[in-house]
């Protein structure tokens, strides 16, 4: 009681004094790279100076140092507002609606995008050749945003802000494209077969007939217990039932629903959405009114990165060719359903394919995950039942519709049934994207389709740097979702990096711990700077420095960053190190105790 008076007394002494104490983080917090560049900016002249001082009154603190306070003393007349750009860049204060001691916000003769009408700042932010003190105010302006809040998106992104790097090329992809022996190409079946941009190719090859088929035939909950009964599990993340979150979305009072495409593949050497909405697009907005319909929900969003720039003109393309046809944004005839679609591209961030983060993106705010329960499908974009589905899982939604769910559920194995994408990358024969049942191995999948392996395989990293390594002798386990967790690794990419003898365990965990750590949203300590510690300790055995005992601190921190991150990017950081240590413990001890890299590449 006697600290709560005093905090009052201090802050009451600084609100006379027109200054404001906030708590401003920098010096004690490690903050992920994106923002330690802008948090060094010093206020302009006029501006007011935050103190480092935790203020009893603070509303907001966000852990990248955006920074929003509200004093209210119960009049009407003295709102006190101090709102600062994280660094910070800019800061007004104001007393009511008035700006105290600093000119009022610039707002004529500014050009800014206006923000997209679902809020997403990031993608406001998109064309503006700087991030200025006018081109943030008037961002915030416009669109009725914090200044803070407006800054601390522009700040997140490595894409945005002064100093951001220039979009460069598209990343290369392998060119094979091939559908394994006694699969049906659900996903890679149009592909190489029908024009992208052309609604007429897709309606000729059976396009659309799954929509026909349903507005005609079937009632809304006969298509989500379609899917529930297909064994559907979404493509991405855990492999959720796809069915169960329809159920759960269209059991919702709520008049208004949304259906997310998460189109944010964000994980390296993933290129199974994109390939999808460059080279299949209408498959996604199908399966998104299919979606739509079932759960009652009138708009669709599709959420993807604006660095894949001819997947983003592809998609906008085929929602304007579905739009012209009558499928989007009037009521189809006799059956009083509306939906449409928006496309918002944002920055490339690894985090916003988090189905939270996104959300909390496309609300204007930096893409940071958020607490569950409840789940999207009850209360998720502006409270609403939201259905966010990644590309892959919305493209096999058509093919599941025509042919019947018992055809679905007889591929692959009763508990992991239909087909899925596969992207082989590493010591294979040829390098590409596979289609195959799930009931098939990885090694099955690479002597067969894959033109085998080249040279002596030591170790298969199976979900990028979110994933595990898996040693040669589990590459006969079945490539289905809760086989591959099991044994370590993760599924939800569908991305497999096959390593030769020639690869060093220890130095391929360290770029994906450097790799994840650079990519942490920072909203939880455990990865925020679990994951640095982490990587400080392995960096530290590389260089031959370390001992036995760094390797057991190394698993008890990894446990610890496991059992505690909020989503799961934080928890999947770690695994390639536990996977690494629990099968090539024998190379961290070399590089431990001996100094020694087997295969010449540490120290």
């Amino acid at each position: 009681m006697i600290g709560l008076l005093k905090g009052l007394k201090i802050t009451g002494a600084h609100l006379f004094r027109r200054k404001v104490t906030v708590q401003y983080p920098e010096e004690r917090r490690q903050l992920p790279e994106r923002s330690r560049g802008l948090i060094r900016l010093r206020l302009k002249a006029d501006a007011l100076t935050p103190r480092c001082i935790a203020c009893t009154f603070c509303e907001q603190v966000c852990p990248a140092v955006a920074i929003k306070v509200i004093y209210d003393d119960k009049q009407p007349e003295k709102v006190w507002r101090f709102d600062a750009g994280a660094g910070p860049m800019l800061s007004f204060f104001n007393k009511g609606e008035k700006a105290v001691g600093i000119p009022e916000w610039p707002r004529a003769g500014l050009k800014c995008a206006a923000p997209e009408r679902h809020g997403c700042l990031a993608n406001s932010l998109l064309d503006a050749k700087e991030l200025t003190e006018e081109v943030l105010t008037a961002t915030a302006a416009s669109s009725g945003a914090w200044l803070s809040q407006v800054f601390g998106v522009a700040t997140f992104y490595d894409q945005l802000g002064p100093g951001a790097p220039a979009l460069g090329p598209e990343p290369e992809e392998p060119p094979a494209r091939v559908t394994a022996e006694g699969c049906p190409p659900i996903l890679l079946g149009n592909i190489g077969n029908v024009d992208p941009e052309n609604i007429e190719s897709y309606s000729g090859a059976g396009g659309y007939k799954a929509v026909t088929k349903t507005l005609t035939e079937m009632a809304p909950a006969e298509v989500v217990d379609e899917i529930a009964v297909s064994g559907l599990r979404g493509r991405s993340g855990s492999g959720f039932p796809t069915g169960r979150k329809w159920q759960v979305a269209a059991a919702q009072s709520a008049v208004t629903k949304f259906i997310i495409c998460n189109g944010e593949e964000g994980d390296p050497g993933s290129i199974k959405d994109r390939v999808i909405l460059e080279e299949n697009p209408h498959a996604v907005i199908e399966g998104m009114i299919l979606a739509g319909y079932a759960v009652g929900a009138g708009e669709g969003i599709i959420y993807l990165s604006a660095e894949n720039r001819l997947a983003v003109e592809r998609i906008r393309r085929a929602a304007e060719q579905a739009e012209d046809r009558g499928l989007l944004a009037d009521e189809l005839p006799g059956t009083g359903f509306t939906f449409s679609i928006h496309v918002i591209e944002a920055p490339r961030a690894p985090v916003g394919g988090e189905e939270t983060a996104l959300i909390a993106a496309l609300e204007g705010n930096r893409p940071m995950p958020g607490v569950r329960p409840p789940y999207p499908a009850e209360k998720g974009l502006r409270g609403m039942p939201t259905v966010v589905e990644n590309v892959e899982t919305l493209a096999t939604v058509p093919w599941i519709i025509n042919n019947g769910a018992r055809a679905f559920q007889q591929l692959g194995a009763p508990h992991a049934p239909g087909t899925k994408l596969f992207t082989l990358l590493g010591a294979v024969g040829k390098p590409g994207l596979y289609e195959s049942t799930l009931d098939t191995s990885l090694k099955k999948l690479i002597v067969t389709e894959a033109g085998g392996f080249t040279g002596q395989a030591k170790a298969a990293l199976i979900g990028t740097v979110w994933g595990g390594f898996l040693s040669p002798g589990l590459f006969d386990i079945p490539l289905d979702f809760d086989s591959i967790r099991e044994a370590g690794g993760d599924l939800s990419s569908g991305t497999i990096n096959v390593l030769g003898e020639d690869a060093c365990i220890v130095d391929a965990v360290r770029k994906c711990l450097a790799f994840a750590a650079a990519e942490s949203c920072g909203k939880c300590v455990p990865c925020r700077l679990g994951t640095w510690r982490l990587l400080d300790i392995v960096e530290k055995i590389c260089l031959g420095k370390g001992s036995e005992a760094d390797i057991e601190l190394a698993e008890a921190l990894a446990g610890d960053v496991q059992a505690g991150a909020l989503c799961g990017l934080g928890r999947g950081a770690v695994q390639p190190f536990l996977t690494g240590v629990k099968f090539f413990r024998d190379e961290f001890l070399e590089h431990a105790a001996e100094g020694r890299c087997r295969a010449g590449k540490c120290g």
